[in-house]
């Protein structure tokens, strides 16, 4: 998803990109974009406790930002935004980022709504200590998905708007207790696209595997074709 030129503000966003010389951590770079200047930099000042990490750049203001990030190209964006419409920033995985959004675990619901529906790769409470931080921001760059247990419940709530009518009836068929073949038969399509459609799930909804989704559905009561 490409960022729309005037979908943030110029004088909304700080940023900094912060580079990572240490053996522990793979990201080698990494930004951290904000909508309050006092945000941004103490989620660096999180960070730089560490020698291993200095700041290569900083910038204010949503063009400013924006330019910082397709011209740096960090591997890890961490974004903490408040607006619902600055959740376009997302969009900088066209850059070849991956996004870890911090939250509240008693934000408002449509908050949560809006994050999920723009498909960040990780979620993470702001209440998160340097050492969750940084395994957070491992975990996204490494297998691309990272949900904060705290905020488990309120992402999987929003959850289901994420979900296609095709996904929802796979859901509902394997969670009560149907087999691949048979949902293939019953939905008359192969084997192979119900295990894309699976899989396609548990990547949407950050689980591990098939029987996390299975929990889910039981939990959400998706268990009643």
């Amino acid at each position: 998803m490409a960022i729309a030129p005037n979908s943030v503000s110029r004088n909304e966003l700080s940023g900094d990109v912060i580079t990572y010389s240490g053996a522990l951590q793979p990201v080698k770079a990494l930004a951290i974009v904000a909508d309050r200047r006092l945000s941004a930099a103490a989620l660096s000042a999180l960070l730089l406790k560490d020698p291993s990490y200095r700041i290569a750049r900083r910038e204010h203001g949503g063009g400013e930002v924006r330019a910082m990030l397709a011209r740096e190209r960090p591997s890890v964006m961490v974004l903490d935004v408040r607006a619902p419409a600055l959740f376009a920033l997302i969009g900088a995985s066209a850059w070849g980022m991956r996004t870890l959004l911090l939250l509240d675990a008693d934000d408002d619901p449509s908050i949560f709504a809006d994050a999920v529906n723009a498909h960040p790769q990780g979620y993470l409470s702001r209440r998160a200590s340097r050492a969750t931080l940084e395994a957070a921001i491992a975990e996204v760059y490494r297998s691309g998905s990272y949900l904060d247990p705290l905020l488990m419940d309120s992402v999987l709530n929003a959850a289901p708007a994420l979900l296609s009518v095709r996904e929802r009836q796979i859901l509902v068929r394997i969670a009560s207790g149907l087999s691949t073949k048979e949902v293939a038969r019953e939905c008359a399509i192969t084997p192979k696209t119900v295990a894309n459609h699976v899989n396609n799930m548990v990547q949407k909804l950050h689980f591990r595997h098939r029987g996390e989704l299975v929990l889910y559905a039981a939990q959400q009561g998706l268990t009643t074709i």
